[in-house]
């Protein structure tokens, strides 16, 4: 997998508006149409069975550092819109499996 990291490329910031997201059992399938940007991208990283594995990796990733930033930015302690106070700390420990 060494040779593929030197050739990871993302596609534009536009034509991500092309990537279709859905959610299904196994996770996520993206998409976007064959003569687009995003398609070509899309089909680069499914070419084979190495490159799929690399770029799960490399996207989820991403998505992982993504939400971790939103959460240390704004997933502190707030007063929620229905005017009760969030408990990021039991939040987190509800979604480990440690609370109901």
């Amino acid at each position: 997998m060494t040779d593929i990291a030197t050739e990871w490329w993302w596609p534009s910031p536009e034509a991500f508006d092309d990537l279709v997201v859905e959610d299904t059992e196994n996770g996520f399938d993206l998409s976007a149409p064959d003569d687009s940007e995003c398609g070509d991208w899309l089909s680069y990283w499914n070419q084979d069975e190495e490159h799929h594995k690399f770029f799960e990796h490399e996207f989820t990733e991403v998505l992982r550092t993504y939400a971790q930033s939103i959460l240390n930015e704004h997933g502190k302690d707030e007063v929620l819109p229905d005017g009760s106070q969030g408990d990021r700390e039991q939040a987190e420990k509800h979604l480990a499996g440690e609370l109901p």
